[in-house]
């Protein structure tokens, strides 16, 4: 006799993947039991709240909070180098930001190697969404997910953005317009995109920008479908799969160490593109491709000291914002971003004085896909909580020195046009992005190349499914947030239907 489970779907992971499973169940089947697992502690705030949008103090508590094994430790290092006046949250610093931990501290690379030192993540309620930038452009011509119809891609997208609350920010007036109009005279051409602006998750509330946290997804959840709860400081040790299907996961409360299995209908595994294969590999779900075709892109990050004609003019209000974006294209499989900081949605919300001659120039390049390029799991080490300690592995092929000499050009050429480089452009520290993909990466077909179906089903085992980056299958140089979340609501849309409710709005 099958046990009654006692939730109709089990999500592990608590930040914007995890989160859109979550909100579009929900809001499909109000009586559903959702229980939401995550391994971090709650936060001062809303749960889910932005940290852009706490006061200082409660920002800082809650970054201390989520440094997973360095909890409690200031991050006063990570600060170095960053120019004075800029926001100490800024995307673009190339060290362990406050609120993050490194995945591993003291990699150790075999010849050939450059691994992914820089890599981290975050540990607590909302996870990475809590601390992103909010960067959403649409993903362009190759690192749109082949095996989605364009049409239903563009729907998912579509929902995607409403979800995280996404805003052009933008205009061609003032110094935002004046950098974007420099930009496209020297980057636009036949077989290129338009340069326009970077959307961004985030609104204005009164005379306040406010960033899209997690929480901007759950919306009012606990209100709307009271069978929802998320525990919090709640490890999944490991999916319970029973003759090929998942049937709950074992959960350790770490305040108390009591181990219990819940028992699920569907289960959900969305805790990040690192830790999402390692609890599957925990579980012993080890698809050939699990782990594999890591995607970390390359990026590179310059401070610039802007001309005349790029300072000054109306910093505050919407039209005076921008975040100058240069797309992705196949002729150019590299994105570039320049900005005043003074007038950008992020120097807006910095608060205090910031230099109104700083610009940055950011270029992101495609990473050349391979399956050695992995993220693998010990058999008998673990890690702080007590998981399967992880190593990657991670290299450079000539395609990808090319990409970065072409990217160290642009930086040259992108700053010339609007200022004088502070510094010599460099690659930033593999890691430094953030944006880990691939790793349980979706494909058409189970053929030893992906580990999850369209539909973010685990091949081979019934009832599991994924989220977050790692399920993005290609090559990318743009943010993947507003894909996962679109890939996700697509995804929890089928689970949905399943458990007899409406997904669709």
């Amino acid at each position: 006799m099958t046990a009654t489970p006692d939730v109709d779907v089990l999500i592990v992971g608590s930040g914007p993947a995890g989160a859109t499973y979550a909100r579009t169940i929900g809001d499909a089947v109000p009586g559903a039991r959702i229980l939401m697992a995550e391994v971090g502690p709650r936060l001062p705030g809303r749960r889910g709240e932005h940290t852009h949008n706490l006061p200082r103090a409660e920002r800082r508590a809650a970054e201390l909070l989520t440094q997973g094994p360095d909890a409690g430790i200031e991050r006063a290092t990570a600060l170095a180098g960053i120019a004075e006046g800029a926001d100490p949250s800024m995307e673009f610093r190339q060290v362990v930001l406050p609120g993050l931990f490194f995945v591993d501290p003291r990699p150790v690379l075999a010849d050939g190697e450059v691994g992914l030192p820089a890599a981290s993540m975050a540990s607590g309620v909302g996870g990475m969404g809590v601390h992103w930038a909010g960067g959403c452009p649409r993903p362009r011509q190759s690192e749109r997910v082949p095996c989605i119809a364009t049409g239903e891609l563009d729907a998912a997208l579509d929902h995607a953005e409403a979800l995280l609350g996404v805003t052009a920010f933008g205009s061609d007036q003032g110094v935002a317009g004046a950098l974007r109009k420099r930009m496209a005279e020297a980057f636009e051409g036949p077989g290129l995109p338009p340069v326009g602006f970077m959307p961004i998750a985030a609104r204005w509330d009164g005379a306040e920008l406010r960033f899209s946290g997690t929480g901007a997804i759950l919306g009012d959840l606990e209100e709307t479908a009271p069978g929802f709860e998320l525990r919090a400081e709640t490890l999944a040790r490991r999916v319970v799969v029973e003759d090929g299907v998942a049937t709950g996961a074992e959960l350790e409360d770490r305040r108390t160490g009591e181990v219990s299995v819940v028992r699920a209908r569907h289960v959900v595994v969305c805790a990040d593109g690192l830790r999402t294969p390692q609890v599957l590999f925990a579980s012993g779900v080890r698809p050939p491709a699990l782990g594999r075709y890591l995607n970390d892109h390359l990026q590179m990050v310059s401070f610039v000291r802007l001309d005349d004609a790029f300072v000054g003019g109306e910093a505050a209000g919407i039209e005076g914002l921008g975040y100058v974006l240069i797309p992705f294209s196949d002729d150019r499989p590299i994105q570039g971003g320049v900005m005043s900081i003074a007038n950008s949605p992020y120097g807006f919300g910095a608060g205090g004085r910031i230099d109104d001659r700083l610009g940055v120039v950011s270029w992101y390049g495609a990473k050349d896909l391979q399956r050695s390029d992995a993220v693998e799991f010990s058999e008998t080490e673990t890690d702080h909580y007590g998981m399967p300690r992880m190593s990657i592995r991670y290299s450079h092929t000539a395609r990808d020195l090319e990409t970065i000499e072409a990217m160290r050009g642009l930086s040259h050429r992108s700053a010339e046009l609007v200022g004088t480089l502070a510094e010599e452009p460099a690659l930033a520290a593999g890691g430094a992005s953030l944006h880990y993909q691939g790793t349980v990466r979706m494909g058409a077909t189970d053929d030893g190349r992906s580990v999850c179906d369209p539909d973010l089903k685990v091949w081979g085992v019934r009832n599991l499914y994924v989220g977050g980056n790692g399920v993005i299958p290609t090559a990318t140089a743009s943010n993947p947030t507003l894909t996962t979340v679109a890939l996700a609501w697509r995804a929890a849309t089928r689970i949905a239907a399943e458990l007899g409710g409406d997904p669709r709005p």
